[in-house]
């Protein structure tokens, strides 16, 4: 499989922020789930909308998530002062640096296979992420990743460009009284993702979108 990139532009970084928003939002009781995020909005209020922290923290987690290696000064030139600075900034910032994926077909069998070539992607890049990946199969559960490495994987996921789920939910697995006030227990919640099920779901889903908005090199 040839990996081959290409540069992020300025709008669609926007859309990833967009779309981190609207599946986490719902999820986190001090995020604004019905916050527009939009180009001119301020750093302060993206960051009120997405429940974020400082900027240097933010900085931190940004080259993170989108593999590059920009210097604290240019990150504080374009998140502070949060009043005034505007998310577009950040956008323009990273589509600098930033590259994403392009997914090329990998041979199976003697055949090219697109699903083979995303599937392997997304697995290599969770594997950078720190992921456990060794058990990870195209019938692995989305929803059992999603519960140990929701971050990373939610990344993954946006970062395609696409919008391939819904929506997520969490669910409590264990029922009674103590394990419902029981906020020490880790593994009291399993996370939903409707029809999207497994890695195969996912690919399928995300080569679709790509195919419907005509993106098809990512």
């Amino acid at each position: 499989m040839t990996e081959t990139k290409i540069k992020y532009t300025e709008e669609e970084i926007l859309e990833i922020f967009k779309e981190q928003h609207r599946l986490c939002s719902p999820l986190d009781p001090e995020a604004d789930l019905w916050a527009e995020i939009s180009a001119e909005m301020t750093i302060r209020e993206w960051r009120w909308a997405n429940d974020l922290l400082g900027w240097k923290k933010l900085s931190e987690f940004l080259n993170q998530e989108f593999r590059v290696q920009i210097s604290q000064d240019e990150w504080h030139n374009v998140l502070e002062p949060a009043k005034t600075r505007k998310l577009i900034e950040v956008c323009r910032l990273l589509s600098k640096h930033a590259e994403k994926d392009t997914y090329e077909p990998k041979t199976m069998f003697g055949k090219p296979c697109l699903k083979a070539g995303v599937f392997l992607t997304i697995k290599k890049n969770l594997k950078d992420k720190g992921v456990d990946v060794s058990n990870l199969r195209p019938s692995s559960s989305l929803s059992a990743y999603m519960d140990k490495y929701f971050s990373q994987v939610l990344e993954e996921i946006t970062m395609t460009g696409t919008k391939p789920i819904d929506k997520i939910e969490t669910r409590r697995k264990k029922k009674g009284f103590w394990n419902a006030i029981n906020i020490f227990d880790s593994d009291r919640y399993e996370t939903l993702t409707g029809e999207v099920k497994t890695f195969r779901d996912l690919t399928e889903k995300i080569i679709e979108e790509k195919i419907k908005t005509g993106h098809n090199n990512g």
